[in-house]
């Protein structure tokens, strides 16, 4: 049987060959295992941007799930803000006051109300594929303001990532300005 001397910081390490092999075989396995796992997680928290229509056609398929959309554009034209918890028609704003009747199909105006929590400002998001969809956006006020004093007053090309529910509103935690 073979045996090695190491010399490490000063101290003297006597192994045998034949175990050092062994250890160095499952210790290449646990580090590629090691790196796999890594490798899958780090996928499964990947995230694509996909484009606002795709989202605009079924947004509750998205809900609670973190998603990253484009393709849209944030509205800071000078309009006068909506107070909080107005109520606005979901499919869209071309009603004018009095007008509310059943929609297709005999159904009745759907309602979504936007009231976002405190400390945070609704964001006017326009989707440039589907002008139609109104969804509930909101960021926290630091966040809201900065993006606001970047955008000057204008509507702005951009990338958002939200979290969220099609019932009570999407928190955005991440822009990107620009396409």
């Amino acid at each position: 049987m073979e045996t090695c001397k190491k010399l490490i910081f000063g101290t003297v390490f006597e192994s045998d060959q034949s175990t050092n092999k062994l250890k160095n075989k499952s210790m290449k396995k646990v580090t590629t295992l090691f790196a796999v796992a890594f490798a899958f997680i780090g996928a499964s928290m990947a995230q694509m941007v996909i484009p606002g229509e795709s989202f605009a056609k079924n947004p509750s398929s998205f809900n609670g799930r973190k998603v990253s959309i484009k393709n849209i554009q944030l509205d800071f034209s000078n309009k006068m803000p909506a107070p909080t918890g107005a109520v606005a028609p979901v499919g869209g704003a071309g009603m004018g006051a009095g007008s509310v009747g059943p929609g297709p199909g005999g159904q009745g105006a759907q309602v979504q109300r936007c009231n976002p929590p405190r400390g945070f400002s609704q964001l006017d998001v326009n989707f440039l594929a589907a002008p139609d969809f109104e969804g509930c956006f909101y960021m926290g006020d630091a966040m809201y303001n900065e993006l606001k004093r970047q955008a000057g007053g204008q509507n702005i090309d951009a990338q958002i990532t939200f979290q969220g529910d099609s019932r009570v509103g999407y928190n955005v935690t991440f822009y990107k300005i620009g396409r």
